[in-house]
Formats: structure tokens, sequence, C-alpha cells
């Protein structure tokens, strides 16, 4: 599996909208896209307005060059791009194996 994390920090005045906007993204990716393995959103406790999206993918490869290539993709970025008040940091992971013993 490929994990992504993507760090985002909000406009306090875009934050309850944003929030709707992922809600409902990221419901529509889990239901119809079977590649996505996970995906949960956590809120900052000490700043509400930083998110953190944990993803986890089949691969980075479709991710990259299937996923994010999704017609749905574009105009959910225009909706929430000004609600941002810092660029996305986006940061890919894999798994290491546990060592035995």
């Amino acid at each position: 599996m490929h994990v992504l994390t993507v760090e985002l920090t909000i406009k306090p005045e875009s934050l309850a909208d944003f929030l709707q906007e992922l809600q409902q993204f990221s419901r529509f990716i889990v239901q119809q896209e079977a590649d996505c393995l996970r995906f949960e959103i956590f809120q900052d406790d000490d700043d509400p307005c930083r998110i953190l999206l944990l993803e986890g993918w089949s691969s980075r490869r479709h991710l990259e060059e299937v996923q994010l290539q999704r017609a749905y993709y574009q105009p959910y970025f225009a909706r929430v791009h000004n609600m941002f008040a810092a660029e996305r940091l986006l940061r890919h992971w894999q798994a290491l194996p546990l060592e035995q013993g």
C-alpha cells in the first residue's frame, strides 16, 4: 500500500465550508474508487484550521497516473483553492517490513 499524507492550513473564515466540501469529496472517493484503501481526515487539536489527510492507495503509480487525473479533481480544487491559507504539503510514504525476532 502506498500512503499519501496531505497537510492543509485553511483560512478560519473558510473552515466550515472547506470541511463540508472535503467530507463530500472524500466520501465520494471512498465509495467509488476501489484503489483507495484508506482515507482518514484529522484536525489539529490546537489549531482547528490545520487538517491532515491520510490516504492509502494501491500504488503510487496508480495515484499519480490514474487517480489524480480523474475529471472530478479539477472542479474540487477550483472550489477549495481560495480556502487554503498556505500551500498543501504532500508526502509519499512506503511501509517498511517489520523485522521478525
